[in-house]
């Protein structure tokens, strides 16, 4: 049933953010694509949110991560992967790809089971933790600092500049102290790598050494990619996780499920990255003038386009949409999650990667896991891109 008294859902408003579910439903219904703001329309519909995810040639992703006062192309030193259009974007997705292909990933997860296992190794059965800070952030900055190849001691430092970006991001001045203090790091450690014979360990050893036919980076092309890497990879794995475990715990039943049949482990992942989407939306600039869904849009406006609304579509996923379901049938509507088209993210497999290990690890140590009591879901104030509880209190 249609709520008129709602206003349009606005991305940047934490108050449409912090409890998206009814206003997303009242914009996929009376008004899928609205205008929230001068010059910018927001996207609900799953089928309008892949159409202009799979067509950069209308949509360009050029200065793509903040409507508002955020970092403009022209203001980097280089350009990140997701500020590109092809055939810029197709060059550089190629050559960081091979850091991400299938065979690589599998290998980390030796790796990626000590690190949750040292996290895990002080929890005892009984004690209360809180998840997001004791365990799902910790788990995504060792992963992405071994994947990058950074001496484990350094990690401590490397957390607490990361920490204070994500607090404003997408807002990131480049003179921020922590900014500069993270790039400088990074582009030392590039220097030294780029000096030494090439070990093959690490992403930043591998930008470092071009493979065959490869041109070389210059050092702040590096440093800025890995610096990109860093912020993509950390919070919103974080949030993948803490988001997974709320939904197996807010109804237990779903964790009973899972001790009884662990193949279900996968599903869990999946509908949880559907019904929670770590990454709430990305930006397109139109460059040509369209319709989306009767209605026209115009070269140089702004497109929000909702990947949580996309996942919650009852058109696409059915009447359930809105529930988490380990019984979700596979194959009949996209999962947006990760986005979608050329910009599909390419950390997605060693998220899925730690969000596997993590929940595999939970369930053979703490089977009793459960909410705290008490325990009730509140937003983090003021986040506006990603979806996650502010804290998640549990017992062991």
């Amino acid at each position: 049933m249609a709520l008129p008294h709602l206003a349009p859902y606005d991305p940047l408003d934490p108050a449409h953010h912090a409890d998206p579910a009814a206003r997303l439903t009242e914009a996929r219904d009376r008004c899928p694509v609205s205008q929230p703001r001068p010059g910018v329309h927001f996207l609900a519909r799953h089928d309008d949110v892949r159409d202009v995810l799979t067509d950069p040639e209308t949509y360009s992703s050029v200065d793509n991560f903040s409507m508002e006062d955020g970092a403009r192309t022209a203001d980097l030193p280089a350009a990140t992967i997701t500020m590109l259009d092809p055939p810029d974007h197709t060059a550089l997705r190629t050559r960081l790809r091979r850091w991400f292909a299938p065979a690589l990933i599998r290998k980390q997860e030796p790796g990626v089971r000590d690190i949750v296992t040292d996290v895990l190794g002080t929890w005892r059965p009984g004690q209360e933790v809180e998840i997001y800070t004791d365990l799902a952030r910790q788990v995504p900055t060792r992963v992405v600092y071994a994947f990058l190849g950074l001496p484990e001691e350094d990690w401590e430092r490397l957390r607490e500049w990361a920490d204070a970006i994500d607090e404003i991001v997408p807002r990131v001045p480049i003179d921020m102290p922590e900014f500069v203090a993270l790039t400088r790091y990074l582009g030392e450690q590039f220097a030294a790598r780029a000096a030494a014979p090439a070990t093959g360990e690490g992403v930043l050893d591998g930008l470092a050494h071009p493979a065959d036919g490869e041109p070389p980076l210059t050092p702040v092309e590096a440093v800025i990619h890995s610096f990109q890497l860093i912020v993509a990879a950390t919070d919103t794995t974080a949030s993948l996780i803490t988001n997974l475990l709320h939904e197996l715990l807010a109804d237990r039943s779903h964790w009973e499920r899972l001790l009884a049949d662990r193949s279900l482990v996968p599903a869990a992942i999946e509908e949880s990255l559907r019904h929670d989407a770590p990454l709430q939306y990305v930006l397109r600039t139109v460059k040509q003038q369209r319709e989306i869904s009767g209605c026209p849009v115009n070269p140089g406006d702004r497109l929000a386009v909702s990947l949580q609304s996309a996942n919650w579509d009852e058109r696409a996923w059915g009447a359930d949409a809105a529930d988490y379901s380990l019984d979700r049938p596979v194959g009949h509507a996209t999962p947006m999650a990760f986005g979608y088209g050329v910009h599909t993210c390419l950390g997605a497999p060693l998220a899925r990667l730690q969000a596997r290990v993590v929940l595999e690890e939970l369930l053979e140590r703490f089977p009793d896991l459960r909410l705290a009591p008490g325990y009730r879901r509140e937003s983090p104030p003021g986040l506006v891109m990603v979806r996650r509880p502010a804290r998640l209190d549990v017992v062991l």
